[in-house]
């Protein structure tokens, strides 16, 4: 029996996607494609009046078709995100009409199951292909790999590689693209690299991606030197950077508060008749707020929106923090208050910020009033908002209310973090409550979380050592 599906729609959908692909996809093996036509319309029709309500009625007249041959495509179904319809197909090719799955279809499920993160199934389906005799080929490794660095798991997805390797399967650009990707993300810069160097042996081309990668592993690593030296290297092989490889290099050197160099590379990037996109401006806008250049910020801001380049929710959390850093509460409210005319919406983090900002300008009311209005707007107050307004309120002296509202924020599963503690363990150290501070101490250890420097140097100056390692609270 095949699986039934709620709803004509889906049937249509289902049926439809796979009598297309059908047709297009195996045309060269000499099937009457009117034929296939010819049924897809009747099925269509007979779906959208409502006379076939099931996936097993829509899909009887492909089954005609998969005993005359060729074999169905099972891959616009996985690319549809039905992969569960995609199995059950590929169950009933083995069983109900005995027909031997190829390396494409081997390759579509492999990749619908790994896109979807159901790497044991995908497993299971690669060693099921390969126990029938049928060979891998780029494609399968490049599922199998691109699955497990999508999910975080480049050590398996390195082992595949490997056999590929073993095999003399020769890995494409985009193979080694996602491999340099996962191991630039998770640290492993000089295995990235090998990777890279690697490509220049076996004659593979790198791309942009592959650069941007590969650069902004070297920027995580602290190299930004190399970074620079390998965007020189990129240009000189007459490959033209993008805007992805700027802004790498870009959000390089603004970490680095060398913002003299980033702007001369936005300057660059300009000149070359690059469109400078949202994500570039943002960038070093964040840079330019960091290090203080707040009219050069603005000025930056202006142009950008002059340009045509609407800011995105990113930019305006950027902008805010920086008015509000820079004492410009009302410019700040101002900002807040029209970004939702341009169709974007703040979000708990824009709400952190601008509470932050009202807190340091000493306006707790405006703060207060602020956050009680969080859960208005359907947004559910985060830790960074919670421990802005406890600090405030500690600063304030507004003890009572402090305590109500960890309570509060424990009570809405809102898990307190070792910045929550630090603040906790202050709040009640400057009232002189030496007992709740300990109490929140023990707790703030029981949840594997260590008290900051600052907060460690107050609780020495107020108890004495001995009592400190009696309660062996910071061992």
């Amino acid at each position: 029996m095949r699986k039934c599906c709620s709803g004509h729609k889906k049937v249509l959908l289902l049926t439809s996607r796979v009598f297309s692909n059908y047709r297009h996809v195996h045309n060269y093996y000499g099937t009457n494609n009117n034929r296939i036509s010819q049924l897809e319309r009747f099925v269509r029709d007979e779906c959208k009046s409502g006379r076939i309500k099931k996936l097993g009625d829509g899909l009887k007249y492909f089954d005609q078709l998969i005993l005359e041959r060729p074999l169905p495509s099972t891959n616009t179904l996985c690319k549809g995100d039905l992969v569960d319809e995609a199995l059950v197909l590929f169950s009933e090719m083995l069983g109900d009409f005995y027909v031997v799955p190829d390396v494409v279809v081997y390759n579509s499920l492999i990749k619908g199951l790994c896109n979807s993160g159901r790497l044991t199934e995908a497993r299971r389906i690669f060693d099921e292909m390969v126990g029938k005799g049928i060979s891998g080929n780029m494609a399968t490794y490049k599922g199998m790999i691109h699955g497990f660095c999508l999910h975080g798991r480049w050590k398996e997805a390195t082992r595949y590689f490997d056999e590929m390797m073993d095999r003399e399967i020769l890995p494409d650009t985009i193979t080694f693209n996602i491999l340099i990707d996962s191991h630039c993300k998770d640290g492993m810069t000089e295995d990235a690299w090998g990777l890279f160097e690697l490509m220049d042996k076996l004659n593979i081309q790198p791309n942009q991606i592959t650069y941007s990668s590969m650069m902004n592993g070297l920027c995580l690593a602290g190299r930004l030197q190399d970074a620079v030296k390998l965007f020189d290297s990129m240009v000189h092989r007459g490959l033209d950077p993008n805007e992805f490889n700027y802004n790498v290099l870009i959000d390089g050197y603004c970490k680095t508060r060398k913002l003299d160099e980033a702007v001369q590379l936005f300057k660059k990037m300009k000149q070359n008749g690059l469109q400078v996109t949202t994500v570039v401006y943002t960038t070093l806008l964040r840079g330019l707020y960091r290090d203080g250049r707040f009219e050069t910020a603005q000025s930056l801001f202006n142009e950008m929106q002059s340009c045509g380049q609407n800011p995105n929710k990113f930019t305006y959390s950027t902008v805010l923090n920086g008015l509000c850093k820079n004492g410009k509460i009302g410019e700040a409210i101002v900002l807040f208050e029209s970004m939702k005319t341009t169709g974007i919406l703040p979000d708990i983090y824009m709400y952190a910020i601008l509470i932050h900002g009202f807190c340091q300008a000493g306006k707790l009311e405006d703060a207060r009033k602020l956050f009680n209005k969080i859960p208005k707007e359907g947004l559910v107050p985060n830790v960074i908002t919670y421990n802005t307004m406890m600090d405030s309120l500690f600063h304030n002296r507004m003890f009572l209310e402090a305590e109500r509202l960890i309570s509060e924020m424990e009570e809405k599963g809102c898990l307190p973090n070792s910045r929550t503690y630090d603040i906790l363990i202050k709040g009640f150290l400057k009232r002189n409550d030496t007992q709740k501070a300990l109490q929140y101490l023990c707790k703030m250890r029981e949840r594997k979380f260590m008290p900051s420097d600052s907060v460690v140097s107050l609780l020495v100056n107020t108890f004495s050592t001995d009592k400190i390692k009696s309660l062996e609270v910071l061992q």
